[in-house]
């Protein structure tokens, strides 16, 4: 997925964003921000991926301030009311005929949790809210008719708190007798979940956890781990969760579905579906 205009505006509202939880120092915040417009005059925004295109505004933060992991304490809170929604959505879980179709659109609804998006959301009101909607786009059907025992599953997972509710998905996944691979960055970049997040809520005790080996947005190959790019390349189906994993594995090969909210124009267009609404979408 290419860059478009619109993805510069958002970097900065970004960029902003995450230099005001570090420092309420204007001098600092504005000196963050002409880092970043540097940043952008050198990109060449058309030729990169809106991951790519927004990742130094990040090493910016970091470069000004002296602050590695500007979410740590916001990440480690929203792991703490995910968990605490769990008895409700098994609950959901346990009353559904279709389990699969329920445990996606759970894990769909857990996508809200992502600070880079730049949207106001409340964990317990817009998860127990959302789960009562409909996808935009569900091939569900296609991953059925994909399932069979001992196949390979790589699920590229996205921030912490939704790695919450990824687990009720990947529960369901280990009862149809798939062996699934659980991925987190190997260094903080946003809100995304780390090995210590997998091991906070008990991911690293239900399947394997690997690392990517780098803490870019979504996946970059370039910088990906020899393991994880061996995960990668034997999977025999790829999901990947979020608007960082379809941003950059959209032109990756592979069996690749995407299961994400749509939270801006932009990749709601590319989705072929409205802003706010839940996808799942086989590339």
């Amino acid at each position: 997925m290419r860059a478009q205009p619109e993805c510069v505006v958002c970097l900065y509202d970004q960029a902003l964003r995450a230099a005001k939880i570090v420092t309420d120092d204007p001098d600092m915040q504005a000196e963050i921000l002409r880092r970043v417009s540097r940043c952008v005059a050198d990109s060449d925004v058309r030729r990169m991926n809106p991951a790519k295109l927004s990742q130094p505004s990040y090493d910016c933060i970091t470069a000004v301030t002296g602050v590695i992991d500007p979410y740590e304490a916001i990440k480690k809170e929203c792991n703490k009311v995910a968990q605490s929604l769990v008895p409700d959505l098994r609950e959901l879980l346990d009353d559904s005929e279709d389990k699969l179709n329920t445990a996606l659109h759970i894990a769909a609804v857990g996508n809200t949790i992502d600070l880079g998006a730049g949207h106001e959301f409340d964990i317990e009101k817009d998860v127990l809210s959302a789960v009562k909607t409909d996808f935009g786009h569900n091939d569900v059907e296609q991953l059925r008719g994909e399932i069979k025992s001992g196949r390979k599953i790589l699920y590229l997972g996205d921030n912490a708190g939704e790695i919450v509710f990824d687990m009720l998905l990947v529960e369901q996944l280990l009862d149809m007798e798939l062996d699934v691979t659980f991925t987190v960055k190997s260094g903080p970049i946003i809100n995304d979940a780390m090995m210590n997040d997998a091991e906070d809520v008990g991911m690293t005790e239900l399947v394997k956890v690997i690392e990517t080996g780098s803490n870019d947005i979504g996946v970059n190959w370039d910088n990906a781990s020899d393991e994880f790019k061996s995960a990668f390349e034997s999977a025999d189906i790829i999901l990947g969760k979020g608007h960082g994993n379809y941003e950059t594995c959209n032109d990756l090969p592979g069996n690749i579905y995407f299961l994400l909210k749509a939270k801006c124009d932009i990749v709601a267009d590319s989705l072929g579906v409205k802003k706010g609404e839940i996808v799942f979408k086989k590339k």
